[in-house]
C-alpha cells in the first residue's frame, strides 16, 4: 500500500508538472482586446516587424522627449492612451505585444524583446531622432521587456520600472515552491542578468502594497542596475499604483530632471 501511494503521489506530481509546464503561457501572458476613443485614431502607428503588423500608438505632444512604454502582462495599451496624453510631460510611443489588442502573432519572451528592438530602431529612424531623446518605460511585465531593450540600446535618455521584478523564475519559485521553475520555465525574464549592464540613469517605482511582485524583488533588482538609479515606493497596490497622486509627478520629474 505505502509503494502504490507512493507511486500515485509521483505520477500525480509528475501530471501536474506537466501541466504547468504545457500551460505556463496562460500564466505568464495574458492578452486583452479593447479600443482606443476614436479621437486617437490619428496617433495611430500600426508597424510590421519581424514578419508581424502590430498596432501602437504615437501619442506627439511637441515635446522634446518620447516616452516608448511598455505594459504589463494584462495591458491592452488602447486603453491608456487617454491616461498617458493627459498626464504624461512627453510624447508617447506605446505599440500592443503580439497576441495583444490588434497585434498580430503570439506572444512569447524572445519575439517581444526582439520586436521592441526593431520597433525602437525603426521608431529612431522614421523621426530621424537620437536614441539620447528617448526614455523607456516599463510595467511589471513591460519591466523585463524595458530591460532588454536598454541592455542592447544603451544610448537612451534614461528607464523608468514600475514594480519590476528580476526575474520570472524568482517569482514563480516564490509563488509554486513545489514546482521545478527553473527547469520549466520557456520565457524566464532575467531583468537582473542584464540589470548591471544598463548605465543610464534609472528610475525605480515600488508599490509598497504590492500583492503580484513583492517589493523587495523589484528593489533587488533595482540595485543591480549599473547607473545611477533613484528609487520611490508608493503606498499602493500592483494594479492601483498609477492612481496614485505622486505616480506622474514622480515619472514626468524624472523625464524632465
Amino acid at each position: 500500500m505505502i509503494i502504490k501511494a507512493f507511486i500515485f503521489a509521483v505520477v500525480l506530481y509528475g501530471c501536474a508538472v506537466f501541466w504547468m509546464w504545457l500551460r505556463q503561457e496562460k500564466f505568464i501572458f495574458l492578452p486583452k482586446h479593447g479600443e482606443a476613443p476614436p479621437e486617437f485614431e490619428r496617433f495611430q502607428w500600426d508597424r510590421t516587424v519581424n514578419g508581424v503588423r502590430h498596432q501602437g500608438w504615437f501619442l506627439d505632444k511637441g515635446k522634446p522627449k518620447t516616452v516608448i512604454y511598455y505594459g504589463g502582462n494584462a495591458e491592452d495599451l488602447a486603453g491608456h492612451c487617454e491616461e498617458m496624453m493627459a498626464e504624461l510631460d512627453a510624447n508617447i510611443l506605446m505599440v500592443n505585444y503580439r497576441g495583444y489588442g490588434r497585434s498580430e502573432g503570439t506572444p512569447g519572451e524572445n519575439e517581444l524583446v526582439a520586436d521592441s528592438i526593431a520597433l525602437f530602431d525603426l521608431f529612431c529612424a522614421e523621426k530621424n531622432s537620437s536614441p539620447s531623446n528617448t526614455c523607456l518605460m516599463g510595467r511589471s511585465l513591460g519591466c523585463g521587456v524595458a530591460v532588454q531593450v536598454a541592455a542592447a540600446r544603451p544610448g537612451t535618455a534614461g528607464i523608468i520600472l514600475v514594480t519590476p521584478f528580476e526575474s520570472i523564475a524568482a517569482l514563480a519559485h516564490a509563488q509554486y515552491p513545489w514546482l521545478p521553475v527553473k527547469g520549466l520555465l520557456r520565457h524566464t525574464f532575467r531583468s537582473i542578468d542584464f540589470a548591471p549592464e544598463i548605465k543610464i540613469p534609472a528610475l525605480v517605482v515600488l508599490a509598497e502594497f504590492d500583492e503580484v511582485i513583492p517589493a523587495g524583488n523589484g528593489q533587488k533588482l533595482g540595485d543591480a542596475l549599473g547607473g545611477p538609479k533613484e528609487f520611490v515606493s508608493l503606498p499602493m497596490s500592483h494594479n492601483d499604483i498609477n492612481e496614485h497622486p505622486g505616480y506622474f509627478e514622480t515619472v514626468n520629474r524624472f523625464i524632465n530632471r
